[in-house]
């Protein structure tokens, strides 16, 4: 299974349809045409570690933004409202690359929310061990010499 950061969010939206599904998710501002309610989910400054054997240890942090009509009636309501769901929906996400492989359950880290500007921001984090490739491995070997040893 090839785990990308463009899958991570696919997988995030994924998730997010399954409960509302009439609300759109957007991976960029840039979308023309943006329906209200919607959702945006962002890659925000993340880190990767090395381990041992081409493994890395990726520590991925999303925001998922909801975003309402401007003033609307009861809407900080609605935004605390949405916060409680994400909160049930986004402990963990089910994970898929697109491929045959069954999806996988991917677990969720230092979730918190915060209402700015009339959206809600919920941050979640994924903590993922993932191999890089194969391991090109350097075998000892052994040396010939040709050493005499005088007695």
């Amino acid at each position: 299974m090839t785990f990308t950061i463009h899958n991570i969010i696919n997988s995030i939206a994924g998730t997010l349809r399954s409960k509302w599904s009439d609300i759109p998710v957007y991976e960029s501002t840039n979308q023309q045409g943006t329906d209200y309610p919607c959702f945006f989910v962002f890659l925000i400054p993340s880190n990767i570690r090395d381990q041992i054997d081409q493994i890395e240890m990726r520590n991925l942090s999303f925001d998922v933004v909801y975003v309402q009509e401007r003033n609307s009636v009861n809407g900080e309501a609605e935004l605390y409202e949405i916060a409680d769901a994400l909160d049930d929906i986004l402990d963990m996400i089910t994970y898929s690359d697109g491929s045959k492989e069954d999806p996988v359950p991917l677990h969720t880290h230092d979730r918190e929310y915060s209402i700015e500007d009339q959206e809600l921001h919920y941050q979640i984090t994924i903590k993922q061990r993932v191999f890089r490739g194969p391991i090109d491995h350097v075998y000892m070997k052994t040396e010939e010499t040709n050493v005499e040893v005088e007695s």
